[in-house]
């Protein structure tokens, strides 16, 4: 540096201290310590209300709240189809099920009508063979009994021809002898007279005692007769009840074979009904139990989704209400509210309504105006008759009781605005 340059440099920082002075004197700067102020100040803290971002925010509260109304309703009508098509899924297995089991008691009651042929068939044929059977042993025991009569008259013929022609010789033996009597009497003349009287007296005793002879053989005869037809009458009686013995007997036992048969039948038939059932049963139980354990599960997974859902929802309405309602509190002197805030106020409270709200078709086209008496916290204490359609009406007071406590707005001066209201319902079909 030369000496020159150090000449400039002074000269440069004398005219900028002289500058420096020229201007603190000009604006007239204090350099003494400020001064504290008499009394202490108040603090006022006012917060800007964008009333533009309150509109939008109303929106967006409306759309969130609408979205979740829509949202309830989708997840109603889906649980409701659910329903109905697992009713009808219950109901196709349980027609099925019922086919199943109408078509198998059909074929067991053909096997067993076809049993039943079957064995009416053999119980026939062995009718048959019983009654060839009967008609054989009848003919041998008629054959027998006309062998046996013959046997007794040709018996009786013969003893009858013997007893005639013992009667008969008798009879020619006697009359010889009279003959030889005679002819030596009539030899003898009158001589043997007295003899010839008395043989003839002879003879005469001699035929009574051979009458009497021959007639106790015929009363011999005779009651041998009868006893022998006795005895064919008795065997007879005996034959026939020997007979009737045997047919009762056969009869009582193709009735036990056929009872005996037809419980056999049966026990099979309610064997395999019993089974059938069973069956039937065990899967219309494995049936049910898988659509329960489904059920159970949709049902499990569709209310997660929608407590998911229902919470996100309700977590972001709280935050918006907070936001809206911190942002009213922090005016420590609210004004009065707005036409435009009591409106939004209004809808809150006929929205939170509405979600209890049951219509029906035949309540489309009418509406009722119903007044209502909030608590500050939004407490329903009084509710009118209501002026309007009655269904709708009663529908209206119900919605309105359910939703206590209504949603209230944080700004009293806005709380005052809508505690004595009047909500109109009009049903959204």
């Amino acid at each position: 540096m030369t000496e020159q340059d150090g000449v400039k440099r002074s000269i440069i920082i004398s005219l900028g201290l002289h500058l420096v002075v020229g201007v603190v004197l000009l604006v007239g700067m204090d350099f003494q310590a400020p001064k504290r102020p008499s009394q202490p100040a108040s603090i006022i803290e006012a917060t800007m209300i964008d009333s533009g971002m309150m509109a939008q925010q109303a929106k967006q509260l409306d759309a969130m709240r609408a979205e979740r109304a829509q949202a309830q309703a989708a997840e109603e009508s889906q649980a409701a189809a659910a329903a109905v098509a697992e009713a009808k899924a219950a109901q196709q297995a349980a027609e099925q099920a019922q086919t199943q089991a109408a078509a198998q008691t059909a074929a067991q009651e053909k096997a067993v009508a076809t049993a039943q042929a079957a064995a009416k068939a053999e119980q026939q044929k062995v009718a048959e063979q019983q009654a060839a059977a009967q008609q054989k042993q009848a003919a041998q025991a008629k054959a027998a009994a006309d062998a046996k009569a013959a046997a007794d008259a040709k018996a009786a013929a013969a003893t009858q021809a013997a007893e005639a022609k013992a009667i008969s010789d008798a009879k020619a033996l006697a009359a010889k002898k009279l003959a030889d009597e005679k002819a030596v009497a009539d030899a003898q003349a009158k001589k043997q007279a007295d003899a010839k009287a008395q043989e003839a007296k002879k003879a005469a005793d001699a035929k009574a005692a051979a009458d009497a002879e021959a007639k106790k053989v015929a009363d011999a005869k005779a009651q041998e007769a009868k006893k022998a037809a006795d005895a064919k009458a008795a065997a007879d009686a005996k034959a026939q009840e020997v007979k009737k013995a045997a047919e009762a007997k056969a009869a009582a036992d193709a009735k036990a074979v056929e009872a005996k048969k037809a419980a056999d039948a049966k026990a099979v038939a309610d064997a395999k009904a019993a089974e059938v059932k069973k069956v039937a049963d065990a899967k219309a139980a494995e049936a049910k139990k898988v659509a329960d354990a489904k059920a159970a599960a949709d049902a499990k997974a569709a209310k997660a989704a929608a407590d998911a859902k229902a919470a996100a929802s309700s977590q972001a309405l709280k935050d918006l209400e907070a936001m809206m309602g911190d942002d009213a509190g922090k005016s420590s002197a609210p004004a009065a509210p707005s036409q435009g805030e009591i409106d939004q106020a209004r809808a809150m409270i006929q929205q939170a309504v509405e979600r209890h709200f049951q219509v029906s078709s035949t309540m489309q086209g009418k509406q009722c105006v119903v007044n209502v008496r909030l608590a500050n916290d939004g407490l329903v204490l009084q509710v009118g008759d209501g002026s309007g359609d009655n269904a709708v009406c009663q529908a209206g007071i119900v919605a309105i009781r359910k939703a206590s406590p209504l949603p209230m707005p944080k700004n009293p001066e806005l709380i005052k605005q809508i505690q004595n209201l009047n909500l109109t319902l009009k049903p959204r079909i």
